[in-house]
């Protein structure tokens, strides 16, 4: 099962839990057709927006009279999702309407508009659809004082008539008025019991105080409270919706007033609220709720904003402290090592150096590279204990495993010596004069990053877990758009989120390194997040970019141009142990003796640089010459070499990457195995075919995307395993959109190619895995050395 018990609810968690159990198909359909939505609450007493008109075809839109529409009202598309399509008009002009955003919009302009609706453009499934008209909400003056030009609502999650978790969603500047949080909307939580606002998040982060100097907002008591919830939990009666989201907004004159119902929530409600939603909907499984008054009043009672009391069954449990002696047992012996007790952590983990010296990764049975994850016995105080571990770097020299609350159920911690030492030793705080700054430690900031970094396993959790039976579905079928399921998140988002905002970094050349990396990260965070939502692609833009219209012409041309029957007929003359051979005699030519080959059974890719010095071979592939020879440049002359060098770099940064450090690694790969072999990008049809596939799937579903890409002449199995990488992260792949990040290939060769040409020197690119736009600031931050290995043609 893959499931996990922590307190988050994932995606997955979400569908399968709570979504496919509660939610029959015949109300998921009511809830995503916003016109019927409205109609059937409306004759059932639900206070909806009122509707001014349909238009459902291009002859209704050209019979329509737009003089029959109020100075002020909104334009959205019936089956919309996630905000877009949505035009609020606040006013009339002679020839032109304004809408909230200031933006003047003519007749034309809102036909235009209307047609890309009926197009399917802003649809759930891409499909065709209708446009309405409804009321304009003038928002209340409480909440519109907090609001930017546009309309705050409350969502309000609901299952089992109890209204579980809360947020107000405020529109800013920078989402141009709409209350949508991956548009940049903020997201305020909200203490059930009180009504009160608590935490502010934006874009996943926590932050202080509201954008836009909208002024102080926590502690605010939200009007019509209790009848908000009533109202969430009554259209959960009337739907028939066991789990939903109720967005209800505040009118300056009727007060609250429902605005659409969601059947498929997102999960920033848990941000907002600092509290994992799945431990919420797990504590009332099984409670009987009669009414939707009852359902607010258990709501209050369970969830207001207090301190849950857990007591502990001592009965039989061994006592520890917060740091213990543990023995490591292998079948030659056993290591002894000093570990934290660290019940923050769900997980164990042991440190990689540690492993790979007591040579614990050799064996693939019990070492995942994939997940960085190892089969471990061990003991405590005599209590034998058997688990599976994350392997990664803990930082200092003091402890080399870290014992999670997983590993802990059989003992009670007793942290209380330890604490009264610390207070013997410790040492009065000094006083720093105003004018003086404190120093910045940088140390400290590389390595907890680099402990929040190594958390997020990003292909791991974009992998799907049924990929091999959707395959033969779809191959079966070539309609047929798969789909996938992911493993749930094995990191507890709210809490990486809150270690990331207490790291600060000032804004020297070192200082801005680091704070860059904390935004790269903080977007891998939401990009994991978003799986299997409208927001997914634009997270996955925003870290890899996506192809212009120009590459993609340029592609198709080059992807044109090649012959395919030579792609289809190269001479494959090594197989796995023999391509071994070949990289290991590269690997003792750079006198590289801590990087060994490893031949991996359920391999993606033929062959890659993974973790713990180890290059993984597929058990099953051979390779023609011309390949062993790329590989050797790109796998091991590029991406080997410079991660040598950021070793022995002061930061680990230099090792893991700083941010966009991805984009140059693949680009510089890219460009050393043109210049070396003398092989053209634009005669890799692999990176061609890439791009193409991009592009469409930001357009197309998986099938419509297969039917496009293939008629480019390229095998089958290549166009499938282009598309798969392209839609990995959604679930549902009939829905356009894309997972970005092949992207790289080509657009880093771009970049590279204009830093040569610009006088750029490769060398400095081997200093450890940097971007580009780093070189000059690498170049005047003390303490760095300089590459002490290149590639032979490069010296």
């Amino acid at each position: 099962m893959f499931l996990s018990n922590k307190g988050i609810l994932g995606i997955n968690a979400r569908n399968l839990l709570y979504i496919r159990p509660y939610n029959k198909k015949k109300a998921i359909r009511l809830a995503d057709d916003k016109i019927k939505t409205k109609q059937f609450l409306a004759a059932r007493d639900i206070p909806v927006p009122k509707l001014h008109g349909i238009i459902k075809t291009i002859e209704e839109l050209e019979k329509f009279d737009f003089n029959t529409l109020p100075n002020s009202f909104v334009l959205k598309p019936n089956h919309g999702f996630g905000g877009e399509g949505i035009i609020p008009v606040v006013n009339k002009k002679e020839n032109f309407w304004l809408t909230a955003s200031g933006e003047k919009i003519g007749k034309e302009d809102l036909k235009d508009h209307i047609r890309d609706i009926l197009d399917g453009r802003f649809s759930i499934s891409n499909i065709g659809d209708s446009a309405f008209f409804e009321q304009y909400i003038i928002a209340d003056d409480v909440l519109g004082h907090y609001s930017y030009k546009g309309l705050p609502d409350i969502r309000v999650v609901v299952h089992n008539l109890i209204p579980v978790m809360a947020m107000l969603r405020l529109p800013t500047k920078e989402s141009k008025g709409k209350a949508n949080l991956h548009l940049g909307a903020v997201g305020v939580g909200i203490d059930i019991a009180k009504g009160e606002a608590t935490f502010i998040t934006h874009k996943k982060k926590i932050i202080e105080e509201l954008p836009d100097e909208l002024g102080e907002i926590k502690g605010l008591k939200i009007p019509f409270w209790d009848e908000i919830l009533t109202i969430a939990s009554t259209v959960q009666l009337i739907t028939n919706l066991g789990y939903l989201a109720a967005d209800i907004c505040i009118d300056k004159n009727s007060g609250p007033v429902l605005l659409e119902i969601n059947a498929r929530a997102g999960l920033d409600v848990q941000i907002a609220n600092l509290a994992p939603l799945r431990k919420r909907l797990e504590r009332i499984e099984g409670v009987k709720v009669t009414t939707p008054i009852k359902g607010v009043r258990i709501a209050k009672d369970m969830f207001g904003n207090v301190m849950e009391k857990e007591i502990a069954n001592l009965s039989g449990k061994e006592v520890i402290g917060s740091e213990e002696n543990i023995e490591i047992i292998q079948k030659k012996g056993v290591i002894r090592v000093l570990a934290k007790i660290d019940t923050g952590e769900q997980r164990s983990t042991i440190d990689e150096e540690t492993a790979l010296k007591a040579d614990l990764l050799e064996n693939t049975e019990d070492y995942d590279d994939e997940k960085s994850t190892l089969k471990l016995k061990f003991s405590i105080r005599n209590k034998r204990i058997q688990t599976v571990v994350d392997v990664e770097k803990i930082p200092g020299e003091k402890y080399k495993m870290i014992i999670g609350k997983r590993d802990l159920q059989d003992f009670l911690i007793d942290t209380a010596k330890l604490d009264q030492e610390k207070k013997k030793i410790q040492e009065p705080d000094k006083i720093i004069p105003k004018n003086e700054k404190k120093k910045m430690n940088f140390y400290d900031i590389d390595q907890k990053l680099a402990q929040v970094d190594n958390k997020l396993k990003l292909l791991y959790h974009l992998r799907p877990i049924n990929l091999e039976s959707e395959k033969e579905k779809f191959f079966n079928n070539l309609s047929y758009n798969p789909q996938f399921q992911y493993p749930e998140l094995k990191f507890d988002p709210l809490d990486l989120i809150d270690q990331l905002n207490k790291i600060k970094a000032d804004d020297s050349p070192l200082g801005k390194i680091f704070n860059d990396k904390k935004e790269e990260i903080f977007d891998k965070i939401s990009l994991l997040e978003s799986i299997d939502e409208k927001a997914f692609t634009d997270h996955s833009i925003k870290l890899f970019g996506k192809p212009s219209e120009e590459d993609v012409q340029n592609c198709k041309n080059a992807l044109n141009e090649l012959d395919k029957s030579k792609i289809r007929k190269e001479e494959a003359i090594y197989n796995a142990e023999e391509a071994a051979e070949k990289f290991e005699e590269v690997f003792k030519k750079y006198d590289l003796k801590n990087w060994k080959v490893k031949i991996k059974e359920n391999m993606v890719a033929d062959c890659v640089a993974g973790k713990n010095n180890r290059l993984f071979i597929k058990n099953d592939a051979v390779f023609t010459r011309e390949r062993i020879e790329s590989l050797i440049v790109h796998e091991i002359e590029t991406h080997i070499l410079t991660a040598e060098n950021g070793k022995i770099q002061p930061y680990e940064i230099f090792n893991r990457g700083l941010a966009k450090y991805l984009i140059t690694q693949e680009g510089l790969a890219m460009y050393n195995v043109e210049k070396v072999t003398r092989t053209p990008i634009n005669t890799n049809y692999k990176v061609l075919t890439h791009i193409i596939t991009i592009n469409e799937a930001l357009k197309n579903s998986f099938s419509e995307t297969y039917e496009k890409v293939h008629k480019y002449g390229v095998s089958k199995n290549q166009v499938f395993r282009s598309i798969l990488k392209a839609k990995r992260g959604f679930a549902d792949t009939s829905q356009n959109g894309a997972f970005t990040k092949d992207y790289i290939y080509y657009k880093g060769y771009q970049e590279i190619c204009e830093f040569v040409e610009n006088g750029g020197d490769l060398k400095d690119l081997y200093i450890g895995k940097i971007n580009v736009a780093d070189v000059k600031t690498t170049k005047i931050i003390q303490g760095l050395i300089a590459p002490h290995i290149l590639p032979n043609w490069l010296k």
